[in-house]
């Protein structure tokens, strides 16, 4: 019986990762997608988070300049593994480290989902799907050759990925440009599974099926088959072990589409700017965001557009009392708003309400 699942993502010989300036972007582009880095100065002591200011002096401490010249040598080069927080999963445990092999960096992230001291199984398809956004998100970022979501038992080796080699059919494959090059986008293309898809670098996305867990263990053992034999037509011996099977854990429904960027940004506009005036003078802004719909960088958009509407209000030359409301204030939003307001501010207020029966545009117009 399975005591937990280790659920990981790389992405392996980064073309944009190639030094401490981009290791120190790395580490802001990790905060953007809500995974903040958290450092235990002694063993057994409660974990310390990173401010913004502070990442780039730690990963500094990474030195990937000594350790890129030393495994350009040759030499054995040990990963240097950090703790991250991620917020909205905070009870989980996750990983972050960097992996150096003739002068080229790898990137992982993941942690474990734990089955034996506490009952972790439902966290697995949302670990699962955040590896997921985050493959999506960093791919145009640092640009590797090869990025893939995965058990850890099927591991991408940084070798092999160096030499292209292609050995094993993961959850979430995404083949760089120097994959494409080597076996051809037709054959890339024609990979059996859930979605493959033109990435506007020249590489290629492929996602095996829509969930990363089944309910139905023969016909994901029949897909697995599939994918195996469609390589060994093209001379490849590859494994293939996902989707995988969890006793006790249903195959989750579909979710709704993902709303873009774009999509959010313009309903955040149109919500904003939206204020009703009460007969004392109060400016009210009513704000419903369904938090739980969006990516870790869409979270930070929304805040950021809140602060700036509330920055407004503020400057207002014949300012009057604002109250914002809200059908949720998540730690991130209500700590913006105690930084940028405080607790008792007589002018500005902010309170969570009941907006079931008054939803703005989101309910009326869903986005996506």
């Amino acid at each position: 019986m399975r005591k937990h699942m280790i659920l990981d993502v790389t992405l392996a010989d980064c073309q944009r990762l190639t030094g401490l300036a981009d290791v120190q972007r790395l580490g802001h582009l990790l905060a953007q997608h809500g995974l903040q880095i958290v450092v235990y100065p002694t063993p057994g002591v409660e974990g310390v988070v990173l401010k913004e200011s502070e990442i780039d002096d730690y990963l500094a401490q990474m030195q990937p300049q000594e350790a890129l010249k030393a495994s350009a040598r040759g030499e054995m080069v040990i990963p240097d593994g950090r703790s991250l927080l991620a917020v909205g999963m905070e009870e989980l445990q996750w990983h972050f480290s960097l992996e150096f092999k003739a002068g080229r960096i790898a990137v992982n992230i993941g942690g474990l989902v734990d089955f034996e001291f506490r009952d972790q199984r439902a966290w697995v398809e949302p670990y699962a799907r955040r590896l997921h956004g985050l493959a999506r998100a960093l791919y145009p970022e640092l640009q590797p050759a090869l990025a893939a979501v995965y058990e850890f038992d099927s591991r991408p080796i940084f070798g092999d990925v160096l030499k292209r080699k292609l050995k094993c059919i993961n959850w979430v494959n995404i083949f760089g440009p120097p994959y494409v090059e080597k076996y051809g986008r037709e054959f890339l293309l024609g990979l059996p599974g859930y979605k493959t898809e033109d990435l506007p670098d020249g590489g290629i996305f492929y996602q095996l099926s829509p969930a990363f867990l089944t309910d139905d263990p023969q016909a994901a053992e029949a897909l697995r088959q599939e994918v195996i034999a469609y390589c060994a037509q093209a001379g490849l011996k590859v494994t293939c072990k996902a989707p995988y099977y969890l006793p006790g854990v249903t195959s989750p429904a579909p979710t709704a589409p993902q709303v873009s960027d774009e999509e959010l940004e313009a309903y955040l506009g149109e919500m904003l700017a939206v204020t009703l005036l009460l007969d004392d003078g109060t400016r009210v802004k009513p704000i419903y965001i369904p938090w739980a719909d969006l990516t870790p960088k869409q979270r930070q958009m929304a805040v950021e557009a809140i602060r700036q509407a509330a920055i407004a209000e503020i400057k207002r030359p014949e300012r009057k009392r604002i109250r914002f409301e809200f059908n949720e204030i998540p730690d991130e939003l209500g700590q913006m708003l105690v930084e940028l307001v405080g607790w008792d501010n007589p002018d500005i207020e902010y309170v969570q309400v009941d907006m079931d029966g008054r939803q703005t545009g989101w309910a009326r117009k869903p986005l996506g």
